[in-house]
């Protein structure tokens, strides 16, 4: 990103990269891939082909395995269905989290996927959304040592899924270098209809908001990208806790990132896992909606190309071993509104999560997804399911982030 009049000088996020390249990039090539059904206007580092996905499924099998946990960051409410997945326009609106995902190592390290929400205002303001709760006490709160947290890796840069970063200090951060190269352009586009500048937290007067726009960022292509999120994945990058990956890599044993780029931003990517349940597929917003990926809808477009969201869907079908005509249960979706319940089968055990004082932490879920290497279950004997809503009596001020740079112009 360039300098223009902002008021924080910020260098490009992809100018930060050198030095910045780690083995995880250097090794993220050379995998192999047949370009022989690669659609067109597709970066090849982007694309693998079915016998890929096939034998990392098989490879992946033999190695260690994880326990994995879902949490609920917040939850948005009263989401009209169409807005999120068009071929469900004809029905009601629909309630859906923000999921975390949690994977633990047998030498208990975790691996978090994804890290949640943390700007207020957009939570409680924009979005009408409820439930949030810091991502450290949820994980205190089901008995996980957040400073057990040693990599962290976010399906893209937006700011309900690359949040609190800075609250993970000695985290390594996983990114492709495409999703930078996309939160770039969107900080510099010059019109701010389309520029991920946005005014959703700010009121109308404030001196600094565009001329005659409320709220640019509501489903803009580049909508997501604001300034506190840019500057904690600038910060990761500046002080040497990041890998930005290209493509394809494997980042730990039993554990692989998968592009899925243009599933939903430029630079979205996958993490299988291994587990004694069989390889999980975690997608972000690539992977919105398991009901999607069950009956091949698209779901929450972005800066989505819809053949590429379901090429994404078709790796997590390869790599968990499930026919394309099956139910895909393996698949961890990040917005799915059955989750949390029976019907989404690998979410059936969860339960609301309590302080240590056993009240509801802001009706924030939890559900344990599968236990390896001897892991207790962290799950209540007695779990609390009962869905509940909560807000702040008093939702925070409104005003401009600290970080805010400004109105390109």
């Amino acid at each position: 990103m360039t300098l223009r009049r902002r008021a924080v000088p910020l260098l490009g996020l992809v100018a930060l990269l050198a030095g910045s390249l780690g083995p995880a990039a250097a090794s993220a090539q050379g995998t192999g891939t047949n370009t022989d059904h690669m659609p067109p206007q597709v970066i090849s580092s982007g694309f693998e082909d079915q016998d890929d996905l096939r034998n990392d499924a098989s490879r992946n099998a033999s190695g260690p395995q994880y326990s994995a946990w879902l949490v609920e960051s917040s939850r948005f409410m009263a989401v009209p269905f169409g807005s999120f997945m068009p071929d469900r326009a004809s029905e009601g609106p629909i309630d859906f989290p923000v999921n975390v995902g949690i994977l633990k190592a047998r030498d208990g390290g975790i691996t978090l996927y994804d890290s949640g929400w943390q700007q207020q205002d957009y939570i409680f303001r924009w979005n009408n959304s409820c439930c949030f709760a810091p991502l450290r006490e949820q994980m205190q709160a089901i008995g996980l040592n957040p400073d057990d947290v040693t990599r962290i890796v976010v399906g893209h840069g937006h700011w309900d899924h690359a949040g609190q970063l800075d609250q993970f200090q000695n985290a390594t951060l996983f990114i492709q270098k495409e999703e930078l190269k996309a939160i770039d352009w969107a900080l510099n586009y010059p019109d701010p209809q389309i520029s991920a500048w946005n005014t959703m937290a700010l009121p109308s007067t404030l001196p600094t908001a565009p001329a005659g726009i409320k709220n640019t960022c509501a489903r803009s292509p580049a909508c997501g990208y604001p300034p506190q999120t840019v500057m904690q994945i600038a910060g990761k990058i500046i002080s040497g806790k990041a890998e930005v990956v290209d493509g394809r890599v494997q980042v730990a044993p039993g554990l692989i990132i998968h592009p899925a780029f243009r599933g939903h931003t430029y630079g979205s990517q996958l993490l299988q896992a291994n587990t004694p349940t069989g390889q999980l597929v975690f997608g972000s917003d690539t992977y919105s909606s398991w009901e999607g990926i069950r009956a091949w809808n698209v779901a929450n477009i972005q800066q989505t190309d819809t053949v590429q969201q379901f090429l994404a869907y078709e790796k997590c079908y390869f790599l968990t071993g499930t026919q394309t005509n099956q139910q895909p249960d393996n698949c961890i979706a990040a917005h799915e509104r059955l989750s949390y319940s029976n019907d989404y089968p690998i979410t059936k055990f969860w339960w609301n999560i309590v302080d240590s004082n056993g009240n509801k932490l802001n009706c924030s879920r939890a559900a344990e997804l599968t236990l390896a290497n001897g892991e207790n279950s962290h799950m209540p004997s007695s779990p609390d399911q009962n869905v509940c809503v909560s807000r702040p009596s008093t939702p925070p001020s409104v005003g401009p982030e600290t970080s805010n740079p400004g109105v390109p112009r």
